[in-house]
């Protein structure tokens, strides 16, 4: 009969024991290590954009501050970027690829309508997306009819029926109300949000006897001649010109109107209100309106506005509308894994629905819809004029009890609008 030796297996037991010892130390080396490094942030943009670039640049800002200051939960931030391209599809794989291959604790970005194929991505993959391009209202109804489908999206900016709102108010109370003009066109970019604008414009118009739309166009993102646009306006006998574009730089279109002295123009031109258009357009852009979603010291929409831009211009050059919100985004986010005291998704996602907190944007709170309250003591918008040819020569003229100058019209409106204001 053979005889099993157990002292000889009883000897083995102390090889296993310093083993596992060895393990035990190296697995509270690899924890400690863990504990110590970046906290991954996904940020998807089209690079090289106006959008784009103002995305990557408000975060890398709050990233360097944050850092600088200690991080968060005794990290730091680390940022993984990802160029979209403005393509639906290479959203979604960054999206993807950031969630799933390099575990970021929130996406940051997006512009345009590039998103919406990544919201059908929320519920697999649970990290949190904060869109600070993105302005479609479908979005945040997506959030309040299907929570469970669509609950880790947030929105970190303006959507589009904010901007509609503010715009045909302007429209209706000052250009018509107080400057009497009442014949408009409108001049939109071809996507989802400026279908809202357009919309609310149109509403606005045709609610208020003496005012009329004489005419109406939607252009392709990849229109660069709008001389033929601008004659029609004029043919029209426009006294006002309602715009909005993102992808398409104004300053395109805004030369070409300076060059025809057609009738007054402005609501959302891409890039007005900021020290490039300055440099494209110049004095012969005085007059221009737009809505002011950049802060800044003759924009204050916040205590913190004007020290926020200059810090940034000297940094990156002009802010982009989509700058201040992704810089903001990034605080709200280091405020929700605090709060949260963990990177785990859904206890981050969860901290963000309970969000109070000022940025340079303002005040924000999220409401069921993950949608940033927005008005009187949260967020606003005012309407600014460029009235001086230089780099700051923009004021704000409307609301009243917001404004800092009144209308100031070309030069070779000026009569006219004497002769409609009489």
């Amino acid at each position: 009969m053979k005889k099993h030796n157990l002292n000889r297996g009883w000897a083995v037991l102390p090889s296993l024991a310093a083993v596992f010892s060895i393990l035990a130390a190296c697995q509270g080396k690899v924890a400690q290590n863990v504990s110590r490094s970046p906290i991954p942030i996904g940020v998807v943009a089209p690079f090289f954009t106006t959008p784009g670039e103002g995305i990557r640049h408000g975060v890398a800002m709050a990233v360097g501050e944050i850092n600088v200051a200690g991080g968060v939960l005794g990290r730091t931030f680390e940022v993984v970027e990802v160029n979209d391209e403005f393509s639906p599809s290479k959203a979604t794989l960054a999206y993807q690829s950031l969630a799933g291959r390099d575990r970021v604790v929130a996406v940051i970005g997006f512009a345009g309508s590039d998103v919406f194929p990544v919201m059908e991505q929320l519920s697999r993959y649970g990290v949190p997306v904060l869109g600070t391009g993105v302005a479609a209202d479908r979005l945040t109804e997506m959030v309040r009819q299907d929570p469970a489908r669509y609950g880790r999206f947030f929105r970190v900016m303006h959507r589009s029926s904010e901007l509609a709102g503010v715009t045909s108010e302007f429209l209706r109370d000052f250009l018509f109300g107080e400057l009497g003009l009442k014949r408009f066109a409108i001049l939109v970019e071809d996507d989802i949000w400026t279908k809202y604008l357009r919309d609310e414009w149109k509403k606005t118009i045709q609610a208020n006897p003496g005012m009329s739309l004489v005419f109406e166009d939607t252009f392709s993102p990849q229109t660069t001649d709008f001389g033929a646009t601008f004659r029609q306006i004029q043919r029209a006998n426009a006294d006002y010109v309602l715009d909005a574009s993102s992808r398409v730089p104004s300053a395109l279109y805004l030369k070409r109107w300076a060059e025809t002295k057609g009738p007054l123009i402005g609501a959302v031109p891409t890039g007005a209100g900021t020290r490039k258009y300055y440099e494209e357009v110049g004095a012969a852009g005085t007059g221009v309106c737009t809505v002011g979603v950049i802060p800044s010291e003759n924009n204050p929409l916040s205590s913190a506005a004007a020290a926020w831009h200059r810090a940034y211009t000297a940094r990156y050059g002009d802010p982009e509308y989509t700058s201040a919100y992704s810089y903001d985004a990034v605080y709200l986010l280091r405020q929700a894994i605090a709060s949260a005291a963990s990177i785990d998704v859904a206890r981050v996602a969860a901290a963000l629905e309970k969000t109070d907190a000022v940025g340079v944007m303002g005040r924000y709170r999220f409401e069921p819809d993950h949608h940033p309250k927005f008005g009187s003591g949260f967020r606003t918008i005012n309407m600014l004029q460029y009235q001086y040819p230089e780099p700051d020569g923009y004021r704000v003229i409307w609301p009243k009890q917001r404004a800092a100058a009144h209308f100031v019209p070309p030069s070779w409106w000026r009569a006219r609008v004497a002769v409609v204001r009489r």
